[in-house]
């Protein structure tokens, strides 16, 4: 009887300890899975091209001490604009961790780049050995065209990370130095202000600022000319020789955006870039003529016409204005040859 007592006592004991061990962590989701074992899906040197044409894409790798990251580019334009699919994984105890997937539209001269972030839906590995080589198979979704796509992975040459500099910050390059106030008839008032438009956009992944530098006019008597064309944009940067004949002011399609900064939330800062492209001045700012703008000015009903002589270049976070002039005599033409 004793015996018989001491064993039911023996097998609640064992039964207790057993139940109160902790649960093996839930694996299905992919956001939390840390994947070691090898997967037994067929993946061969043949699949570090991930999609074949005239100018494959081609798997490139790299890493750092906490993360590897994989990414492949295409050419999807005929301007060379790309798509990067970048994922990043972190390295947890020698195994791999799916982080983040994003997609880097790049639109060259030609158009608005943009990043944004992807969800990975599947994540495998056949083969990795640290930093050296990885094998694996992806599944995620393009937050574009909102696809499904599978993609086998092999990478036998891995690169170090680059350490980047410093992120670029608008802060920092333009916005200690803009606004700058234009008295262009020195009676001590601001007639024009070179300086910036803040937006936030909120509907993308990641969020991001925009800054949209551009001349602005503080009163509706004070005008910024253009040359009177018969087709849009009508733009507003004059270089020598020109005059202020032949010019007027336009209230749409007028190309006002001297340049745009966009600014991501973080993990992209990297991505922060000023446009610069053919959608703004690059071609006409970035050359050795000095810019100006053509304005005028309504004072006593009568118009006055002037300059602004400005420097921009963005690319070395620059901008000043250099001079301002306003004819004293009314309905009279400047001109700068």
């Amino acid at each position: 009887m004793i015996f018989r007592i001491i064993s039911v006592f023996f097998l609640i004991v064992v039964s207790t300890s057993c139940s109160s061990s902790p649960e093996k962590e839930d694996i299905e989701d992919t956001n939390d899975t840390i994947n070691c074992t090898t997967t037994d899906i067929n993946i061969t040197e043949l699949d570090s091209i991930v999609i074949h044409n005239s100018n494959p894409s081609i798997w490139k790798g790299s890493f750092s001490d906490n993360e590897i990251k994989i990414q492949f580019t295409t050419i999807i334009g005929v301007d060379d604009e790309t798509e990067n699919y970048t994922f990043i994984l972190s390295k947890v105890n020698n195994c791999l961790k799916k982080e983040r997937a994003y997609k880097f539209y790049d639109g060259k001269l030609v158009d608005v780049s943009a990043v944004t972030e992807m969800d990975i839906l599947e994540f495998y590995v056949k083969d990795w050995e640290v930093n050296t080589y990885f094998s694996g198979l992806i599944v995620f979704r393009d937050p574009h065209n909102k696809r499904l796509y599978s993609k086998k992975i092999w990478i036998d040459n891995f690169d170090a990370e680059e350490v980047t500099s410093q992120n670029l910050v608008f802060d920092d390059c333009l916005g200690v130095k803009l606004p700058i106030e234009i008295d262009v008839d020195e009676d001590n008032i601001t007639d024009f202000i070179l300086g910036f438009e803040e937006s936030r956009n909120i509907g993308n992944t990641p969020k991001f600022n925009t800054y949209t530098l551009k001349l602005i006019s503080t009163s509706t008597k004070n005008k910024i000319l253009s040359p009177i064309k018969n087709t849009e944009p009508y733009t507003i940067v004059f270089q020598p020789p020109f005059s202020s004949e032949n010019t007027k002011q336009y209230f749409g399609g007028v190309k006002s955006e001297l340049d745009i900064f966009y600014e991501y939330d973080t993990p992209y800062e990297n991505y922060n870039y000023f446009l610069s492209n053919n959608l703004t001045y690059r071609g006409i700012l970035q050359n050795n003529t000095p810019d100006y703008f053509v304005i005028s000015k309504e004072i006593d009903g009568k118009e006055h016409y002037g300059w602004i002589k400005f420097e921009l270049d963005t690319s070395n976070c620059v901008a000043s204005v250099l001079f301002a002039y306003l004819n004293s005599n009314p309905e009279t033409h400047v001109q700068i040859r």
